[in-house]
């Protein structure tokens, strides 16, 4: 029996104990921005605390578009707002990747 647990656009599907898959569905181009943090945190911390799942696989629900694009426009500070994930990683190092993106971009 699979259980499915909507958070926002981000779906996580449980089509057995061990296997569940993460759909993101962020329409038309999955674009992913601080909004979409604590959705994607409260995924992870299932994943993390479930003792029974071995494989996730994360998929698109938006054709062509199988990875999500983080959204450029958005504030850094309004993703370095969240605190730490129970992994330690926080949101901070997504905002490092912006910038850093940002400067690549600008430099070509």
């Amino acid at each position: 029996m699979s259980t499915t647990t909507v958070a926002g656009e981000i779906r996580l599907k449980r089509l057995s104990p061990e296997y569940w898959r993460v759909t993101f569905d962020l329409p038309p181009l999955n674009i992913f921005g601080p909004a979409n943090i604590p959705q994607l945190e409260e995924v992870v911390s299932l994943i993390e605390t479930d003792e029974l799942v071995k494989v996730v696989v994360f998929d698109s629900a938006i054709d062509g578009f199988f990875l999500i694009h983080y959204d450029f426009l958005a504030k850094p500070e309004e993703s370095a707002k969240f605190p730490l994930g129970r992994t330690g990683l926080q949101a901070g190092a997504a905002c490092s990747c912006v910038s850093a993106a940002r400067r690549l971009s600008r430099s070509r």
